[in-house]
């Protein structure tokens, strides 16, 4: 059975205890330093916002980073299927031809 972990993490300037399981506790601290890493781009954008709409913000441009790379590696998938089919096929057709000639 794992154990849980509290890590405290800072966002935004505010320390929060975050519960995680052993060994977890790198990536969740290395999360927390992208949502900073968003935080701060915005935050240079327009220092009035306010936290609901900045912590909102931040959700949404990390979600979309996320979407984005499930397409690139969709796309990769799809890739690596087109390049074995066309292997594939090759290979059929000369299969094909082989017993074309006997």
């Amino acid at each position: 059975m794992s154990e849980t972990v509290t890590v405290k993490i800072e966002i935004n300037g505010v320390v929060y205890p975050v519960s995680c399981m052993t060994g977890e506790e790198d990536r969740l601290i290395e999360s927390s330093k992208e949502v900073n890493k968003v935080i701060a781009s915005l935050s240079n954008v327009s220092e009035t916002i306010g936290e609901t709409r900045l912590l909102a913000m931040t959700s949404l441009i990390l979600a979309d980073k996320l979407i984005e790379q499930e397409n690139i590696s969709e796309n990769n998938n799809l890739n690596e299927l087109i390049n074995w089919l066309e292997k594939a096929t090759e290979r059929m057709n000369k299969v094909a031809k082989l017993l074309e000639n006997k």
